[in-house]
């Protein structure tokens, strides 16, 4: 079993080297992947989801590929405020670079004997055995995309009044009504 959450809910592989003569690629998720996306993700449904995706090759000292995609679909899901099922469209968008693992040099291979900058979250995708899985790409856009408390159109949170505990002079008094 796999240490990520979303992996294997999308699996569609290219060879890198393909990938770094550039491909347009469209995506549409069929019924089997939407069913585990959405159950994964605790969605009510998703209905629909595509992704275009382009591949090229990124300029640098090292043969990098650079992936694009966009994404569109569908989701029904909870409204945040109301729990009412409601359906919307979602999208989104993923860039990243990815290099093959045998040409990382040895500053990347050993990235854990050093610490972490703000210059790290460019890193490119380490790519193991020569090919990209672009449908891990699309669960990694859509997992950005995704607002888990989605609310309703026209949904509005109203704060409850707050339960006013009486005075105990107020108390004093009932009881003495009481008598």
């Amino acid at each position: 079993m796999s240490d990520q959450p979303d992996a294997g809910l999308w699996e569609h592989r290219v060879r890198f080297d393909q990938a770094g003569k550039g491909l347009k690629i469209d995506l549409t998720a069929d019924d089997s992947h939407r069913n585990a996306i959405a159950q994964a993700f605790g969605m009510i449904a998703l209905n629909s989801l595509t992704a275009h995706v382009e591949t090229r090759s990124a300029t640098g000292d090292k043969p990098i590929v650079r992936v694009s995609l966009t994404l569109k679909g569908e989701v029904t899901q909870e409204c945040g405020v109301t729990l009412e099922p409601f359906t919307h469209a979602i999208s989104g968008e993923l860039e990243i670079d990815c290099i093959e693992k045998q040409r990382v040099t040895n500053e990347v291979a050993e990235i854990g004997a050093r610490e972490f900058t703000l210059d790290d979250l460019d890193e490119p995708d380490v790519i193991e055995n020569g090919q990209i899985d672009l449908g891990q790409y699309v669960i990694e856009a859509l997992g950005e995309a995704y607002d888990p408390f989605a609310r309703k159109p026209g949904a509005v949170f109203e704060e409850p009044e707050a339960l006013k505990e009486p005075s105990p002079f107020a108390v004093l008094a009932q009881l003495k009504r009481d008598e």
